[in-house]
């Protein structure tokens, strides 16, 4: 139940994850898009002021060239032209003709320009020469003068001068403008005065000088993006059901790749434990019979030297009859011998040429194959390896086998056994310990522990351990029950291979 929980917490945080990825991609793609669109609109709108602010140029010079052909005496055509420009163009607010000598009349549209206003316009076109002026209004917040003087010679005795809301020039439909999160602004050209606009916190995602010669105002845009801008509910909604399915989908596959991984794990396991087993109950063969020919190749000896000392009297008499049986004896006798011998030599294992197989690898693989048995008698394996690899020359089966043969009698031992399999280096030599919690072997059988057909097991058949024995004594090493700990120790100790000793 536990083991369900943690599982469910954690597909809840990987999926959590996975959302707050996708919005984070979802947040930086939709800012990326709003600041195109800004960089877009901008440039539209400043192409728009540009345009606009070379307009003034032009109705400068008609106005200036009407002026001069008319004179102060025909101010009424002066006048229906700025008319008509003001109508057309509404941003220009006033058209004004401001003499040199004040004692010359003044030619205005209304409202026309403050005295403070007029005079500057006048300072400002005596020291033109000849390039047009552009002065922000004091007295007139968001609107600035463009002054020619007329003629556009130092002969001139009248200045010319348009009153522009800056407002007006950078005026659009787009409503791209009125959102309460785009801002701009129009500068003079030093950047030091706004004419008009407001940025927040000073930050321009777009700025840019006008395209004119005479109006060269620095046009700045921003846009403070809000949440809501790059996370809008019905692109979250999506992406999230979106993320979800995909998440769902992933999880289905990796469990059912993880089933298969795992039944691919236990067929693994059970080849290797029959592997194991055959090989056990082979060599167990091998022990037996080796046994059998040791315990009976004194009796069909001893027939034998009694049939030929037999056969010897009856030589020395006349009972050919007796000697007949004897040579059917002797005969039978060594023919038993041979087959003890044949047996002996079937059953001594085929063993495979010896190659570097690493230590720890057994020691892994005896773990997982006792795992379901140690549980079942509420045992523990633990492995204490050393940190660097082991590496010995043998075959990696019989290897396993000497492992799985020790721990798994220190299971049998006793319930509930606390195991160790512990690995150590001693010069040339590898050190494998299995120790275990268990009651101990018997004193009376330890100092023959490794004889075949001796067990201190009451179904044993005293063979693994003899066994065993005869497997690490093949590998060149060395198999003992260390009888000077507080818990039963079995000891291999193994030559080092030379792909661990090299450096």
């Amino acid at each position: 139940m536990s083991s369900n929980a943690n599982n469910t917490w954690r597909y809840l945080g990987l999926w959590a994850l996975a959302v707050a990825f996708a919005l984070s991609g979802l947040a930086l793609v939709e800012r990326q898009s709003l600041v195109r669109e800004l960089s877009t609109k901008s440039a539209t709108l400043h192409r728009l002021a540009s345009q606009r602010a070379d307009q003034h140029d032009a109705h400068l010079t008609s106005l200036s060239a009407i002026f001069i052909a008319g004179g102060s005496a025909r101010q009424d055509l002066l006048l229906d032209v700025a008319t008509t420009i003001m109508r057309f163009y509404p941003r220009i607010s006033s058209v004004n003709v401001i003499p040199f000598s004040p004692s010359d009349p003044v030619i205005q549209t209304l409202p026309g320009l403050a005295s403070e206003d007029a005079a500057l316009v006048v300072q400002m076109a005596r020291g033109s020469t000849g390039a047009l002026q552009v002065q922000q209004m004091p007295a007139m917040p968001n609107h600035y003068m463009v002054i020619k003087r007329t003629p556009n010679t130092d002969a001139a005795q009248h200045a010319l001068a348009l009153v522009i809301d800056a407002r007006a020039l950078l005026a659009t439909d787009d409503p791209f403008w009125q959102e309460p999160s785009v801002s701009l602004r129009l500068l003079t050209p030093d950047g030091q005065t706004t004419l008009v606009g407001e940025l927040p916190h000073g930050e321009a995602g777009f700025s840019k000088q006008l395209g004119s010669q005479s109006q060269p105002f620095i046009f700045e845009t921003a846009l403070s993006i809000r949440l809501a801008d790059i996370l809008p509910p019905g692109k979250v909604l999506t992406a999230v059901l979106l993320v979800s399915a995909l998440f769902f989908v992933s999880v289905l596959g990796l469990k059912q790749r993880a089933r298969t991984k795992d039944a691919e794990s236990r067929a693994t396991l059970s080849a290797q434990e029959t592997r194991l087993a055959h090989a056990s109950r082979v060599n167990a063969m091998g022990e037996m019979a080796s046994g059998m020919a040791h315990e009976l190749a004194q009796p069909l000896t001893a027939i034998l030297s009694q049939a030929q000392a037999g056969r010897h009297l009856v030589r020395r008499g006349d009972v050919n009859r007796l000697g007949t049986v004897l040579d059917d004896t002797i005969a039978q006798a060594q023919r038993a011998a041979d087959i003890l011998d044949r047996l002996r030599r079937w059953s001594k294992p085929n063993r495979a040429p010896s190659k570097p197989c690493a230590l720890h690898d057994a020691a892994e693989s005896v773990k997982r194959l006792l795992a379901l048995e140690a549980k079942s008698c509420d045992a523990t394996i633990t492995l204490s390896l050393q940190e660097a690899p082991l590496f010995i020359d043998a075959d990696p089966v019989e290897l396993e086998q000497v492992v799985f043969n020790l721990v798994r009698n220190a299971l049998d031992a006793s319930q509930g056994a606390q195991i160790t399999i512990r690995t150590a280096v001693n010069g040339g030599l590898a050190i494998l310990d299995v120790t275990d919690t268990g009651p101990g072997v018997p004193d009376e059988i330890k100092l023959r522990i490794f004889e075949p057909f001796v067990t201190g097991k009451t179904d044993g058949t005293g063979l693994g351990l003899a066994l065993c024995q005869r497997l690490v004594e093949e590998m060149g090493g060395d198999i003992a029950l260390i009888d000077d700990t507080a818990e039963t120790t079995f000891r291999l100790t193994l030559p080092l291979s030379a792909k661990t000793m090299s450096p």
